[in-house]
């Protein structure tokens, strides 16, 4: 009796001990406060805060950044003044990343779509051109296969493929999610996979030169995984156990907008497959490349990527 005494003190003592060390690695993540910015507004969402920035004139532009943890609108940082000199460009953090609220709810795609058709309503109020990052080029997809008149010119970056995106949860999935989602011992597990050394090795996988990756990166990408705490694991688990998946083969083959495709030719996996699938589906898709870029080339190689943008954005 007396050693199962010892065992439930400490166990609880280990416990108690993991929810400070969290506590810690939250407070320590996020108090250089690299996100701040200048030119910051919130819109009130149903489902909480959505923070985005604005700025310039001409006609509308929506920036969406990819759909990692750690992801956040700072990706575009790089493009949005010189995009600012011929459009009003909005650069928005999805609900649950960067400094969005975070509700500890499933994310599926339906409710980013959901938030990009009512941001574009209440908040842009017009017509919009939308550029992507990443897997985030789903959403709009199926946001314009839903409402078919809200957005003109669509730029994706790096855009995932088919394969991904027809994931569906299976039961493990679900395990997985419930396990990350556990309090104290989930999420020091999400506390371990967005640690600097692991936000570094994931940033230095998505870029073409290492050199380019500066530690100010690694900082402001673990920023954005550690703001609101624990809550900003749950987008984390969505994503990884697939919940936020949705096949868009049929909205890219219907949809009349137009389409551009810009890839870097250094990307994990044949990115000429990638474009060739979407080129498959709807032959109206334009594409260029971006030479020795991966994932990032809109940080790593802005002004290649601007040179590519102002064709398409116009």
């Amino acid at each position: 009796m007396k050693k199962f005494s010892q065992k439930i003190i400490f166990i609880g003592l280990g416990t108690c001990l993991l929810f400070l060390y969290n506590r810690l690695i939250f407070s320590l993540a996020t108090i250089k406060e690299k996100l701040y910015h200048s030119r910051a507004h919130y819109y009130q969402w149903k489902f909480g805060k959505i923070f985005y920035t604005v700025q310039g004139k001409g006609s509308s532009l929506l920036l969406i950044h990819d759909t990692s943890a750690d992801s956040s609108s700072y990706e575009f940082n790089k493009l949005i003044d010189t995009l600012a000199k011929k459009h009003r460009v909005y650069a928005i953090d999805l609900i649950g990343y960067g400094k969005s609220d975070k509700p500890k709810i499933t994310y599926t795609a339906y409710l980013f779509v959901q938030l990009l058709l009512d941001f574009r309503k209440n908040v842009i109020r017009e017509k919009t051109s939308v550029l992507t990052s990443g897997r985030s080029n789903a959403y709009v997809t199926m946001a314009c296969f839903q409402n078919p008149e809200v957005f003109n010119n669509l730029v994706f970056i790096n855009p995932g493929s088919f394969d991904v995106f027809s994931k569906n949860p299976k039961r493990k999935d679900r395990l997985n999610k419930f396990l990350i989602e556990l309090p104290i011992f989930g999420t020091s597990f999400y506390n371990v996979m967005f640690s600097r050394l692991m936000i570094r090795r994931s940033l230095k996988d998505k870029f073409y030169n290492p050199m380019h990756l500066k530690l100010s990166y690694i900082d402001i990408f673990r920023e954005a995984a550690h703001l609101s705490g624990s809550a900003s694991k749950y987008t984390y688990a969505s994503d990884l156990c697939h919940f936020n998946n949705v096949n868009i083969k049929e909205a890219i083959s219907k949809i009349n907008n137009n389409i551009f495709l810009i890839q870097g030719t250094r990307t994990n996996g044949d990115y000429e497959a990638v474009i060739n699938d979407y080129k498959h589906l709807n032959p109206a898709i334009e594409s260029s490349s971006i030479d020795r870029a991966k994932n990032y080339p809109h940080i790593e190689k802005p002004e290649s990527t601007l040179e590519v943008l102002m064709v398409y954005l116009h």
